[in-house]
């Protein structure tokens, strides 16, 4: 391993993608988390390829041979901030959606959920979008993997609301498009939000218009889901 107080280091674009195999981010050391900081506000403002390595290690208040000591590289950097992101996404939302008792408290609960993940994450989901907009691989890979792990937040919703329709609590409805149509109308608003604000004059007061609009949401989605 290199040594982290040497002057010299990789290029920015040099590393191994593969996440760290011990990676958690409650194990990180304070230099550790440091740069895990600096370097989910570095992606997240301007994505992988913008990033620099340089800027994240000025960030840390480290040198840039310490930050590759600890990370091989960019990409792998990049690869476990983002893993983390999606961890965090997911204990978002807690029991809530496993514990619901009903499709209705289901549906709260994920609404609920997501609009408070995107509302305490900001560079989280600059991150998610960014992904998205370079191409979405490894934004494709954790999707899909929460698809088909057991409690994660989309595998969930799609047995409620597939339980929900055998039992006639809902109108018959793919869960898939069903899912899409409710984490667009969640985010929607904080990305467009400048225009929000000009549209919406409730928008000045930023926290009680985000209230009142998962409300809002919950009404729209539930009672548009029922049976007919």
């Amino acid at each position: 391993m290199t040594d982290p107080s040497a002057n010299t280091s990789p290029d920015d674009t040099d590393g191994d993608a593969t996440p760290s195999p011990s990676f958690d981010v409650s194990e990180y050391s304070e230099t550790e988390q440091q740069i895990f900081d600096a370097a989910l506000a570095e992606f997240g403002r301007k994505g992988k390829d913008g990033a620099r390595m340089q800027a994240i290690a000025d960030s840390a208040g480290i040198n840039k041979a310490m930050l590759h000591y600890y990370f091989r590289g960019k990409d792998q950097l990049y690869a476990d901030v983002f893993r983390h992101t999606m961890q965090r996404f997911m204990a978002s939302f807690g029991a809530s959606l496993t514990e619901a008792p009903t499709f209705e408290e289901t549906l709260r609960a994920f609404i609920e959920g997501y609009v408070s993940f995107v509302r305490d994450n900001e560079l989280c989901v600059r991150l998610i979008v960014s992904e998205n907009l370079a191409g979405g691989t490894l934004v494709a890979e954790h999707v899909r993997r929460m698809k088909t792990t057991e409690g994660a937040p989309p595998r969930v919703m799609v047995d409620r609301i597939q339980a929900a329709v055998e039992d006639g609590d809902i109108r018959p409805v793919d869960p898939d498009h069903t899912i899409l149509s409710i984490v667009s109308t969640c985010i929607f608003f904080f990305a467009m939000r400048p225009t929000v604000e000009v549209l919406h004059e409730d928008a000045g007061d930023w926290d009680a218009f985000v209230t009142s609009r998962t409300e809002h949401i919950f009404e729209l989605i539930y009672r548009g889901l029922a049976p007919r």
